[in-house]
Formats: C-alpha cells, structure tokens, sequence
C-alpha cells in the first residue's frame, strides 16, 4: 500500500488511541506530543481528535503527500 493510500484510508479525524496504534506507542505518549505542542489536536466533546494531515506532518511525512 503506498502513503498516498494509507493517507486516505485513515478516517479524518483520529482518536487518540488510533494515533497510538498507527504509530506503535503508547496512548500516554502521544497525549505526552499533544501536550508539548509537537502534534496538533483538537478538543472535541468526546475527546481529543488529531486530523490525519497533523498525523502525517508530525511524522515528516506531508511533503511526500505533495511530491
């Protein structure tokens, strides 16, 4: 599967256990990343939610998505 697909086959908003699983850390960690300020989420009602553009911009991945 290329980025381009992984890309999109990734729900736009993600839970924080999602970002965990795609990752391969741990929920606390990326709650750790949200709360330096090192990836961007948003508060929602039902929790925290990180869009799959912030995902793939804290992981260096957003300039492949343009080349």
């Amino acid at each position: 599967m290329t980025l381009r697909e992984q890309f999109h086959t990734l729900p736009k908003l993600l839970k924080v256990s999602e970002v965990a699983e795609f990752t391969g850390t741990h929920e606390r960690t990326v709650r750790r990343w949200i709360r330096d300020g090192r990836l961007s989420a948003l508060e929602s009602p039902i929790g925290l939610r990180v869009s799959r553009r912030a995902l793939w911009r804290f992981l260096g991945l957003d300039l492949a998505m343009t080349a």
